[in-house]
């Protein structure tokens, strides 16, 4: 197979370009805002752009220019509901004013400080695993989403062949811990650690070591040198252990697309993909995001060397800490705590543009030939994650591949496009479609989600009629599911968006936690 590569330069895109791609039939890869491999343009041939294509340059122009409004906006907002959180509302700071202690919320990178998802979603607390259901039950019908279950902050017990997601025969083993500590659920561990992958590093430390009692690593703020003009840190990873010696689970957590930050939106529906050999075709943004060094279709070993070249410059910034790069970063990372806990298990896991990045990381494990690292990787779980790559990614991937949940008409699953032969994106593993009811199923292998490009008029009035629903549920949920449930203004207002775009409000994490934690899951369909 030849070089195999397709970049789209939506800056270099004119509307003219566009115009042309709605109207016209004029081969796709003529365009100059198009580079594209020789095995592309054999595959592509006389292909046409077609209204798919013309749409995602214009929602990408759309994105980049409302980029510094929308991130003004967002430090706003966030900065005037921790004004108000932190007073303890409206009464409370009128009361602090007069008592002379009123805080101000100046710093981002306080502890206390937190992001647009941790104010839709503020819960820290681990929910403990409920104890096994009776034998004469559904059980057997209808199975919470786990597979695995973490004692306390110290053990893991692998279930075998009772829970959603759990592929071939595995067998149980089990450790000794006190009986005073909690037992937890790796699903209820991994969608809490995508969800706080979201803040601070000072707020994630806290909730690590003083809520969840487990034990912090470390938080990376990874380089990206493919962005601005120079680079910049847009990448940002957390990894934890279940105890700080002996530990049996290491976990490491990507952050996932900022609701303000309108160019990882835009990342999210991007469709350019690079050819990395055996691996497959993967999409350039998350590829650039983990350490792409070069956009280099002929050689995958130069795209994406196992080892940063020691005349790179990036390479001497990472061996002083001062530019890490995401991939190399965390896998030395995980080389450390492997070797510090010879029992110890991997998992990885993330949500949205980090659940994509979850995906991919093994897979670059695997392309590099860590096996020391992938004999030891438990389990990947993402959530609301985009497409990664295309089928033959997928093949390669498998018996690594993710286990993902999708929440009722999440926007961000069904991006980037599976419309073949352009957008050759598709899902690969096992997923676990919730609705609106939190009621989960099992999707055979091969299936999608229902409207599974976002673009069938079809279900326009359906997802407009969900978001209402899920709207008046969110006011309403708490009442019989109790306190933990309960949604503030900023949840409801988020929420509300719905009614706008629908699909968007649907990508909250919240309703991760909430599936994970309500949602019983039907057996696979066949």
């Amino acid at each position: 197979m030849g070089p195999d590569k397709l970049i789209i330069r939506s800056e270099k895109a004119r509307l003219t370009d566009i115009l042309s791609l709605l109207l016209l039939r004029r081969p796709f890869t003529s365009y100059p805002f198009v580079e594209a491999g020789d095995q592309t343009v054999a595959d592509l041939g006389s292909t046409p752009g077609g209204w798919f294509l013309g749409l995602t340059l214009l929602i990408q122009k759309f994105l980049c220019a409302i980029y510094w409004p929308s991130w003004c906006i967002g430090v706003a907002v966030e900065f005037l509901l921790n004004f108000v959180a932190l007073n303890s509302g409206i009464l409370g700071i009128i009361w602090n004013i007069f008592r002379c202690k009123l805080v101000i919320p100046w710093d981002r990178e306080a502890p206390e400080f937190r992001s647009i998802i941790g104010l839709i979603d503020g819960r820290t607390e681990l929910k403990p695993q409920p104890p096994p259901a009776s034998s004469r039950g559904d059980h057997h019908e209808r199975r919470r989403l786990q597979v695995v279950g973490i004692s306390g902050n110290r053990g893991v017990e692998e279930c075998a062949g009772l829970e959603s997601g759990e592929r071939g025969n595995a067998t149980t083993t089990t450790t000794t811990v006190p009986l005073v500590q909690q037992r937890y659920s790796l699903h209820e561990v991994t969608v809490m650690a995508a969800k706080i992958a979201y803040e601070n590093a000072a707020y994630i430390e806290n909730v690590v070591n003083n809520v969840w009692k487990f034990h912090f690593v470390g938080f990376y703020s990874c380089w990206n040198k493919f962005m601005w003009k120079d680079g910049a840190y847009t990448t940002q990873a957390f990894v934890m252990t279940d105890s700080s010696s002996d530990a049996r689970v290491v976990v490491v957590s990507f952050r996932g697309t900022e609701l303000f930050n309108t160019r990882d939106w835009s990342t999210d529906v991007d469709l350019s993909w690079l050819g990395l050999g055996a691996m497959g075709c993967v999409h350039v943004g998350f590829l650039k995001a983990l350490g792409l060094q070069e956009e280099d279709d002929v050689d995958p070993a130069r795209a994406f060397p196992r080892d940063l070249p020691n005349n790179d410059a990036a390479a001497a910034a990472v061996g002083n800490n001062e530019r890490p790069v995401a991939y190399y970063k965390l896998r030395e990372v995980l080389r450390e705590q492997l070797k510090k806990h010879p029992r110890a298990r991997v998992v990885v896991t993330g949500h949205s543009l980090g659940g994509a990045l979850a995906a991919i990381f093994p897979a670059l494990l695997a392309f590099h030939g860590e096996d020391d690292v992938l004999r030891r990787l438990l389990a990947v779980h993402t959530y609301g994650q985009p497409r990664v790559g295309d089928a033959a990614f997928a093949a390669f991937c498998r018996g690594r591949d993710p286990l993902r949940v999708v929440y009722r008409y999440d926007l961000i699953p069904r991006v980037p496009w599976d419309l073949p032969p352009l957008a050759r994106f598709r899902h690969g593993g096992a997923c676990v479609y919730f609705d609106g009811w939190y009621r989960g199923r099992e999707l055979p292998a091969g299936a999608d989600v229902p409207n599974r490009n976002y673009v069938d008029p079809g279900y326009l009035l359906p997802m407009y009629g969900e978001a209402a629903a899920d709207l008046v549920r969110g006011a309403v949920l708490w009442v019989w599911e109790g306190r933990d449930y309960r949604e503030g203004a900023a949840s409801l207002l988020f929420r509300a968006a719905g009614l706008v775009v629908p699909g968007v409000a649907s990508h909250s994490p919240r309703d991760c936690v909430n599936a994970v934690r309500l949602g019983p899951v039907a057996r696979k369909e066949a």
